[in-house]
């Protein structure tokens, strides 16, 4: 104590020093601390600015030109599938309610008279239909109403002529029967179900997991068309539908067992005695043979959604940018 009292300035002298020397320690530690910090978050700054420069390439000539030919490729690509899309003969869309409810008129007789006459290679073959069948067209088969609505007369329209050309084409392969012919509503509401035509068996609408519609690109106008035949019958249509004489695509197709089969009319006559027939009734003994399957065979019935296509998607996407 006494040395400390001789000597107060030297050993007020040390202690400043010393704790300059701890606060230095600390600070020097902190520094360290804070240093490893900052260069931790400057390696992962640099790593996502690296990232960046590999995900976005500078605007050089090389990018410009590689971004240029992508673009190149995918219009030419795009073009393709219109092309593709819009092969075949565009529906007729007419807004004279009074000419196109004629026309489905005039569409319902000529497919319920081709129905009675229609012949098959082998002779006549009558296309067995339900009684009073319009085709589609339930609505119009007693009372023909014409529409006040432009966008309706024109829809009905379209639907009449893709309809004319389906039939057309379904009895081309001979069906046995047509059960059934149904089309969306050609009046757009939010709810089809409480417009005019609410309990019309030939309305249907298409599940959002069936068409191939897309918002501002496709349109389409979807059709479900039941017909019983033979396999060969469904596999004839699928096949000139193939041709796309018009922009038609299947979206889907079901098959089912009917009740009733179809026997040859004479093998089960146990007092049918051939060599008492003449030539004449022989011939044409011959000729039902030749129409009718030779064992038992069950007939099928065949279920087809199917969509016209319109493509809606502007030819220069470009120019619709710079408008609006």
């Amino acid at each position: 104590m006494e040395l400390f009292k001789k000597h107060i300035l030297f050993f007020s002298g040390i202690s400043v020093c010393t704790i300059a020397l701890i606060a230095g320690l600390v600070f020097s530690v902190i520094s360290a601390l804070d240093l490893a910090k900052k260069s931790k978050s400057f390696d992962k700054t640099e790593r996502n600015l690296k990232r960046m420069l590999v995900a976005n390439p500078s605007p050089v000539n090389e990018n410009v030109i590689a971004s240029d030919l992508n673009v190149l490729k995918l219009s030419e690509k795009l073009e393709s599938i219109r092309k593709e899309l819009e092969r075949g003969v565009e529906a007729e869309a007419s807004i004279d309610g009074v000419r196109v409810a004629a026309g489905i008129q005039q569409y319902i007789s000529k497919y319920i008279a081709l129905a009675k006459s229609h012949e098959s290679e082998y002779g006549p073959s009558p296309i067995e239909v339900p009684k009073d069948f319009a085709f589609g067209f339930d609505r119009f088969k007693l009372e023909s109403k014409v529409p006040n609505d432009a966008n309706e007369i024109a829809m009905l329209d379209k639907q009449r002529d893709v309809l004319d050309f389906l039939i057309g084409e379904l009895f081309a392969t001979h069906p046995k029967g047509i059960i059934s012919v149904k089309r969306q509503s050609a009046k757009q509401t939010e709810d089809n179900k409480f417009d005019d035509y609410y309990g019309d068996p030939s309305i249907f609408k298409i599940g959002s997991s069936v068409t191939s519609k897309v918002e501002g690109a496709i349109d389409t106008i979807p059709f479900e068309i039941s017909f019983s035949g033979k396999t060969n019958t469904l596999r004839n249509f699928l096949n000139r539908l193939a041709e796309f004489k018009r922009p038609i695509v299947v979206r889907s197709i079901n098959v089912s067992r009917p009740d009733e089969t179809i026997r040859r009319k004479l093998s089960d006559d146990e007092d049918l005695d051939i060599d008492s027939l003449t030539s004449e009734e022989l011939e044409q003994l011959k000729e039902e043979e030749k129409r009718d399957p030779v064992v038992t065979e069950n007939l099928s019935e065949f279920t087809l959604t199917l969509e016209y296509i319109e493509i809606v998607l502007p030819e220069d996407l470009s120019q619709e940018e710079d408008a609006i």
